[in-house]
């Protein structure tokens, strides 16, 4: 305990001597912060449209693939851009270009949203309609900021994060390029996913000021005494307005050398978490599954398993949870009390083999292979869900329209 208070000490001086910025801010204050990129407008006003995640690009009846176009040295010369039909059963080139983007399309209801990342050019946004004409570029650089949440409007978009970094944050118009404040609270983590018209926001409790120290020793000891609070945040303030849970932010694992939590998804009022966790730097770590109830009670769903547990959802909503024994290995399918569903065994002579969404009418869209021919794509597949639960395999691949 002596060891530990003096710790403590230390990392409040060096806060203090080191910070003195943050000296107020704390997670009772939650003082406004100015976005990194220099806004061009007043502060956000309300959100108009629904909010969307990067799985986003799978929940309608259209995913593009953004992949690395290569030439015969295997040499990287720029992108390709594939639309995957899944009503027709086709896949096509969408788009090209000589530009180096991102693997992360973002997709809204009429458009397409490529990110470039090139470190010796000005990188931007290309803007592209759904028929796969560019109609627009808005300068934008990925190494400095990270997008967080988007709307057919609007990227809310992330500069820092805590514990050793103050967040902040802006609103980008993808119609003007202007900027306006988005005043996430300094002890921001992460922007976890949306929920309706709110943000699920992590952040860090603690009796420190963030940025926590970058010594080891002090931020674990700073950390071992702190929280992480998911809450529910106003889009348009970027301010906390319930919150949804609380843990350790080390965890609850004794001893464990590896502890970490993550947010699932929503179903209905519902909230679900991932704790990850191993004893030793040898074993595989551990999955438990907790759903915060819409009373705020906090349930172990009883799942316990060595693999990792992921999350399947339909038009932002949790459908299933599901584990998979490598590419090719048996997926486990549970449902949201915590049941197993199914241990599907994937058809012979599969790459991989794994659901990735449901689709609007129930369908499953499945990952079945890569396609060697055009860029090693993804080879997609739409499939009944009761069809893939019983371990049958009437799928239909998208075929590619040369």
């Amino acid at each position: 305990m002596k060891r530990l208070a003096f710790v403590l000490a230390a990392a409040l001086f060096t806060l203090t001597a080191c910070t003195p910025a943050a000296e107020t801010a704390t997670a009772e204050t939650l003082p406004e912060t100015e976005a990194t990129a220099e806004p061009t407008s007043e502060p956000a006003a309300a959100e108009t449209g629904p909010l969307y995640t990067y799985s986003h690009r799978y929940a309608q009846d259209v995913v593009y693939d953004v992949m690395p176009a290569l030439n015969d040295q295997f040499d990287y010369i720029g992108t390709n851009v594939y639309k995957n039909d899944l009503n027709a059963g086709q896949v096509s080139l969408f788009y090209s270009c000589d530009d180096w983007c991102l693997a992360d399309p973002y997709v809204t209801s009429d458009a397409v949203y490529l990110l470039t990342y090139n470190r010796d050019r000005d990188n931007k946004i290309i803007a592209l309609s759904p028929d796969g004409t560019k109609t627009h570029e808005i300068p934008f650089d990925p190494y400095a900021s990270t997008v967080v949440l988007y709307s057919d409007r609007y990227f809310y978009c992330m500069d820092g994060h805590a514990p050793y970094d103050t967040a902040s944050g802006f609103r980008l118009d993808l119609q003007t390029g202007e900027t306006a404040p988005w005043n996430l609270p300094v002890e921001t983590i992460s922007v976890a996913n949306a929920a309706g018209d709110f943000a699920v926001t992590e952040r860090i409790v603690s009796d420190y000021p963030v940025p926590f120290p970058r010594d080891g020793e002090i931020s674990d000891a700073l950390l071992q005494n702190s929280l992480r609070e998911y809450d529910l945040t106003d889009i348009a303030t970027g301010k906390p307005a319930r919150k949804i849970t609380e843990f350790p932010y080390k965890g609850t694992a004794e001893g464990a050398v590896f502890a970490a939590y993550a947010y699932l998804g929503k179903a209905g009022n519902d909230f679900y978490f991932r704790f990850e966790h191993a004893m030793s730097s040898e074993e595989r770590s551990v999955t438990n599954v907790f759903r915060v109830r819409s009373d705020s009670i906090q349930e172990d769903l009883g799942i316990s398993s060595d693999l990792f547990v992921q999350a399947l959802r339909q038009n932002g909503e949790l459908r299933w949870l599901f584990s998979r024994d490598g590419s090719q290995g048996t997926v486990t399918v549970y449902d949201l009390q915590g049941a197993v569903l199914a241990h599907v065994t994937p058809p012979d002579g599969m790459q991989v083999y794994y659901p990735v969404s449901m689709l609007d009418d129930g369908r499953l869209l499945l990952v079945i292979g890569y396609d060697e021919e055009h860029d090693n794509r993804s080879r997609y597949a739409v499939m009944d869900a009761d069809e893939f639960l019983n371990g049958g395999s009437a799928y239909r691949e998208m075929t590619f329209a040369e």
